[in-house]
Order: structure tokens, then C-alpha cells, then sequence
């Protein structure tokens, strides 16, 4: 013990206050990123930090009609495709609970799905399992709309990336195709999403 307190006031003389409680802060986050509990939500809230907002992809891609064939089945066991859902703009993201930058990225989600869901179809497709992905919802506070794949995902749609965002038209313009977490709050998201709804041109072509 008497080495202990030695070496702890050589320490303490050496530092400043300030200089004490940044290594406090530096230790205590190495511990917690070595606990599992706290690793995953410790993750995510520094890659929320780092967020930025998406830009629209510079390629023009079209889905086909087998593209829009993809099948869904939704949390409560409803089968759909893709294709239902054309009727307005989709935005579509793959996910997991497990995942950092899914849950970093989440609640910028959630803000753009109730500023849109009346005028954009979501769709937040994962292969989990019900009982997980519901009680990740419920802790929370979310209520996105919850897919299964019903089948392969189309090539065009294909991503080993999580997460993976598209927003597509109607006209099955695929106007974003995002790898990575981003910040869906944004004002540059809220206007694309406005002239996607407002059928207006995005980088100088009819996005319908």
C-alpha cells in the first residue's frame, strides 16, 4: 500500500487537476469498451458523434420489375413486396440490433419517419429475430416499420454492408445508396425527401 500511495502523489504532483480527470476519463472508457454490456452502446454514441449527412448517389439507376418483386414479410406476418410500396418514395435500410452504426444512426431515423411517414414508405428490414428486434423497439422508444426478407434480395438491392440505405421513386429511381450510418435528420435529407415528394429534379434530371 505504501508504494501505492508513493506512486500515486509522484502522479498527482506531476498533473493538473484538469490533466487528472482526463486520464480518469480516458481509463473509465477503456473499461467500459472492455465490458460487452457496454461496449455496443458505447460504439454507437461515438459514431453518432462523427455522423454527416448522406448525398444522392452520382450514378442513375433503375430497378427492374423483378427488382421490385422482393419479397417482405412484415413483424406481425404480413406478406408484401416491394413493389406495394411503390405507390409513394421508399426509403429502405438494413439493420441490425447488433450493430453500432445502426443504432448510432437510429434516432436521426426515427426523427426523418415522423416528419415523413405520411408521404414516404419505410422500410427497416432485418434478420433477426422477432422477440430481439421488438424488445431493441421497446427499450427505445422506436416505431419504424420492421421487415423480414422474404426471399434473396435483387442484385441491385444487394449489400454485405450493415447499415445500407436506398431511397428510391416511384419510378424506381434509386436516388441515394447509402453504406454506412449517416445523420437522417438533416436539412439536406428533408429537402431531397421534399422534392422526392414534390416529384421536382434532383442533380438536373425528372426523378420520376
Amino acid at each position: 500500500m505504501g508504494i501505492i500511495k508513493q506512486k500515486w502523489n509522484n502522479y498527482r504532483r506531476r498533473k493538473r487537476w484538469w490533466s487528472i480527470t482526463l486520464d480518469f476519463l480516458f481509463l473509465v472508457l477503456i473499461v467500459m469498451m472492455l465490458i460487452p454490456t457496454t461496449r455496443k452502446s458505447l460504439s454507437a454514441f461515438i459514431v453518432r458523434q462523427t455522423l454527416l449527412s448522406p448525398r444522392e448517389s452520382s450514378k442513375t439507376i433503375f430497378m427492374s420489375e423483378d427488382d421490385w418483386a422482393f419479397r417482405l414479410i412484415s413483424y406481425s406476418g404480413e406478406v408484401t413486396t416491394l413493389a406495394r410500396k411503390r405507390d409513394k418514395p421508399v426509403f429502405l435500410n438494413y439493420w441490425a440490433t447488433w450493430c453500432p452504426p445502426c443504432i448510432a444512426e437510429m434516432p436521426s431515423i426515427q426523427n426523418l419517419y415522423d416528419a415523413y411517414k405520411d408521404d414516404i414508405n419505410f422500410v427497416f428490414i432485418s434478420n433477426e429475430d422477432l422477440a430481439v428486434v421488438n424488445s431493441f423497439m421497446e427499450r427505445r422508444g422506436y416505431n419504424l416499420p420492421l421487415y423480414y426478407p422474404g426471399g434473396p434480395a435483387p442484385e441491385t438491392l444487394e449489400s454485405s454492408v450493415l447499415p445500407t440505405t436506398f431511397i428510391i421513386t416511384p419510378g424506381g429511381r434509386i436516388v441515394l445508396y447509402k453504406t454506412g450510418a449517416a445523420k437522417w435528420d438533416s436539412k439536406r435529407v428533408f429537402e431531397m425527401m421534399d422534392r422526392l415528394i414534390n416529384k421536382e429534379e434532383i442533380d438536373g434530371e425528372l426523378i420520376f
